[in-house]
Order: C-alpha cells, then structure tokens, then sequence
C-alpha cells in the first residue's frame, strides 16, 4: 500500500490534471457513499428509491458505485426521496446528509 501512496503523491505534484481528477473522483465517492447509506438506514433498496424517484434502478446503482456524478435534478429528486438535504460548498464540497 505504501507503494500506492508513493506514486499517487508523486503524481499529485507533477501533473495538476490528476490532482483535480483525484479530488473529482474522491467527491463522487463521498457522494455515493453518503446516497447508499441513506438510503440503507431508510430500509430501501435501490428498487424501492428508483420508484419513488422515476429513475431506474441502474441509475441509482451507478450513482451509489462513484462511477457517475448525477445532475443536480437527480439530486433534488434523491434528496427528496430521502428526506435528505443537498449541501454544495466551495472547493468541490458536496454533503448528502438527513434533513
């Protein structure tokens, strides 16, 4: 694992496109996670929220992979669903967390 950290800090300092893309990546993460757990602690699957959302089951699983950043009327419709609250902040901040 160190040897992990080593490039990754390596590259961070040589190539500014992979520090944003690395920051982009860790925000999609911290998305998906905070989306899944919500949606966990509401005792739904991800069928139960695509139907209460309109968005189809795959979607939502792709969301709660960190593989894709949904539009913000993806999240209006989440954060709905979950009685959530949507917080976007400076710096690429971005929390999904119960209202």
């Amino acid at each position: 694992m160190k040897a992990h950290r080593q490039y990754v800090k390596e590259q961070i300092k040589h190539d500014r496109r992979f520090a944003k893309d690395l920051e982009e990546a860790r925000v999609q993460v911290r998305l998906a996670v905070m989306i899944a757990n919500l949606r966990e602690d509401k005792g739904l699957s991800q069928r139960d929220l695509a139907r209460i959302t309109g968005l189809k089951q795959p979607q939502i699983a792709r969301i709660e992979s960190g593989d894709y950043l949904p539009t913000l009327e993806t999240l209006w419709k989440l954060a709905d669903a979950l009685k959530a609250k949507v917080i976007i902040g400076p710096h690429q901040h971005l929390e999904f967390k119960a209202a």
